[in-house]
């Protein structure tokens, strides 16, 4: 199909055409397929009833859970009902989202499938059905929508004869990650809900217009998307970095008041339920502060399970850092590395911001907007980055916060963007056995690396792009000729080595350690480079190859 699309003789954009009419119908047919087809395998904690009533099951024991009790509870007891059981620990939109969803299941699958206590453990075929589509819905609607507004304005700068083949090849990146569709539709969880929303907002935030106004669309939007997902939180240095320098720039107080009263009102708008209707007993601040302390469980620890960070990998014996230091310095010592690592970037992304605001007169509008999307894809992985290897409570699934907007610029690095897509997969591999999942990521995982491929042979062969060079020449050479391919192999081994070798008794978890270990090296390695191309000025004007 890919093949097809680029023999396709009709392939000169016009400035009138739009994305939804140049990209091929089959490409999100094809996407929504792959979906379906990995849908069709298990989800997390299917039939796994540990004989504990409150450890049935995985997350989509928990998303169902969470239909069960909006649709049957006041809403201030959302937050309160049988934390033991898969307690409701999502901002207030998913709790909406559980709601229509609960509702829908109840009228159209049955009562019985989301009744209060009684449906706990419910997994009938038909309603897996539903659940799956629940899903789908919010990554066709939202997800699959802001990857092609996105990467459509990604490609403008290529000639019109080349655009087409660009954007298509980039669209089928993105939408073919494997890490994002085995979590989202085979382990089971909602991320494109606000990945979608985090990256529509990135659109707005970087339109050039003569207007603040969708600068503060795309606030409220990022809001939309922090009260989804509580981890969307690790792009929140990078935006305020970006939208500071807009601000500063030019009418620094109308500016920052706009915003601020936008992430006051949209943040009102979702949370002020929680406070009206609180018990007398309990009362709204109270209330409020239950919700947060659901979103932020301290009191979890540092880490869980085996997590490819830093905190985990220093964690394993003889260094046993976690012990080491004192419990209560734990959330302080990651804050403080977590702001060394993001802090550079994000002040980069401030000035550089601030600098082509106010040399916007001079500029090309489309230069800077481009430039200015680029930025902010790069400034918010690599404090996505930041995170996940260096803060408090990290899950392995947060990844992909920090691929989804790298993802985009396949074209400007093809050759460490499809790396990086392959490591954050595998380093997610623990869980997915643990999830019997194994056939499905390796058939997903060489799918992904076949559409890579062709789209690099249809890019490189027609000229339409050259690998960007992101270190000096001896070094990148040294990166993506031997280093880059030598932990491509390290990978495939390891897989083969679990494979074949059974892990000794008194080390039940020892591939799990090498796969954190490992993968903590390979994502800081990523963090590196996405620092360095965050410090990159030179961005590509219109109509030129990449250097």
């Amino acid at each position: 199909l890919i093949v097809y699309s680029h023999t396709t003789t009709d392939m000169v954009v016009t400035k009138e055409e739009s994305p939804w009419s140049v990209l091929p119908l089959w490409i999100p047919i094809g996407m929504i397929i792959m979906r379906i087809l990995v849908g069709l395998s298990g989800h997390s904690g299917e039939g796994e009833d540990h004989n504990l009533e409150a450890a049935y099951g995985g997350d989509y024991e928990a998303q169902r859970h969470w239909m069960e009790l909006t649709i049957h509870l006041p809403i201030q007891k959302w937050y309160f009902y049988d934390p033991s059981y898969w307690g409701l620990d999502y901002p207030p939109l998913t709790a909406y989202y559980s709601y229509l969803c609960g509702l829908a299941s109840h009228y159209w699958m049955g009562s019985e499938t989301v009744a209060l206590f009684d449906s706990r453990g419910y997994e009938e075929a038909m309603h897996k059905v539903f659940m799956r589509w629940t899903v789908l819905l919010v990554d066709c609607t939202v997800y699959f929508t802001s990857v092609i507004a996105l990467t459509w304005r990604l490609s403008k700068r290529f000639e019109s004869n080349n655009r087409k083949r660009v954007f298509v090849c980039m669209v089928l990146v993105a939408l073919a990650q494997p890490g994002i569709i085995l979590i989202d539709h085979g382990h089971f969880q909602y991320n494109t809900m606000s990945l979608g929303l985090a990256l529509w907002s990135f659109h707005f935030m970087t339109v050039s217009s003569k207007s603040f106004f969708p600068k503060v669309i795309g606030a409220f939007l990022f809001c939309m998307a922090l009260n989804f997902k509580q981890m969307t939180l690790y792009y929140a240095p990078a935006v305020f970095s970006f939208l500071l320098g807009k601000c500063c720039a030019v009418d620094f107080f109308k500016r920052f008041s706009f915003l601020g009263i936008t992430v006051i009102f949209s943040f009102a708008l979702l949370w002020w339920p929680f406070y009206f209707y609180a018990d007398a007993e309990v009362g709204g601040l109270q209330s409020l502060m239950q919700v947060m302390l659901r979103l932020f469980p301290f009191q979890r620890g540092l880490f869980e399970g085996k997590v490819a960070n830093i905190w985990c990998a220093l964690s394993v014996k003889p260094l046993s850092l976690r012990k080491r230091i004192p419990q209560s310095a734990q959330p302080i010592l990651a804050l403080l590395l977590t702001l060394s690592f993001f802090l550079p970037a994000c002040y980069k992304t401030f000035i550089r911001s601030k600098s082509r605001t106010e040399q916007k007169k001079k500029i090309v509008t489309q230069d800077v907007e481009e430039s200015d999307l680029r930025l902010l894809l790069l400034s918010t992985s690599c404090s996505a980055l930041s995170f996940f290897l260096a803060s408090f409570q990290v899950h392995e699934k947060s990844i992909l916060i920090a691929l989804s907007p790298l993802s985009l610029l396949f074209v400007d690095y093809p050759n460490f963007i499809s790396w990086f897509c392959v490591l954050t997969t595998w380093t997610m591999y623990p869980l997915f056995t643990i999830d019997k999942l194994e056939s499905t990521y390796f058939i997903n995982v060489s799918t992904f690396l076949v559409i890579v491929s062709i789209s690099k042979s249809i890019l490189f062969e027609d000229d339409c792009t050259t690998e960007r060079t992101i270190l000096p020449e001896a070094a990148h050479r040294l990166m993506f000729k031997v280093i880059l391919p030598f932990t491509n192999i390290s990978m495939v081994c390891l897989h083969v080595i679990e494979c074949l070798v059974e892990a000794p008794t008194r080390l039940p978890d020892l591939f799990p350690v090498i796969w954190s270990i490992i993968g903590c090296g390979l994502l800081f390695l990523s963090f590196t480079i996405t620092t360095l191309l965050c410090f990159k000025d030179e961005f590509v004007s219109k109509g030129s190859k990449i250097d």
